[in-house]
């Protein structure tokens, strides 16, 4: 998939959720880092038991070291973006919103 089709917003959850995988020493961005990206993002909306659990999930991920600050794309992160670029293209959406990935998610 494309980043450019992203919107801003959801560039800049993509952005924090590969350094939340940098700083926790993950190989992959999972789902888990975007998600916990974006609702760290959305200031004023009461979702602390999700962002709870996001952070309890992505501290089980299995940690690398010496992977030089280097990370991937998980498997079922790159469905998702998949999914989420095939869902715009139906709606005929030039650019994916974060919105998308999180109606992928669910």
């Amino acid at each position: 998939m494309r980043m450019d089709k992203l919107t801003t917003k959801y560039q800049q959850a993509f952005a924090d959720a590969q350094s939340l995988a940098v700083g926790q020493d993950n190989q992959f961005i999972e789902p888990v880092h975007l998600l916990l990206a974006l609702l760290q993002s959305r200031a004023g909306v009461n979702v602390q038991r999700l962002r709870e659990a996001c952070i309890k999930a992505v501290d089980r991920l299995p940690k690398v070291e010496g992977h030089g600050g280097e990370v991937q794309l998980s498997r079922d992160l790159s469905n998702l973006f998949n999914l989420t670029d095939r869902e715009a293209q139906k709606k005929g959406d030039q650019f994916i919103a974060s919105e998308l990935f999180l109606l992928a998610l669910a």
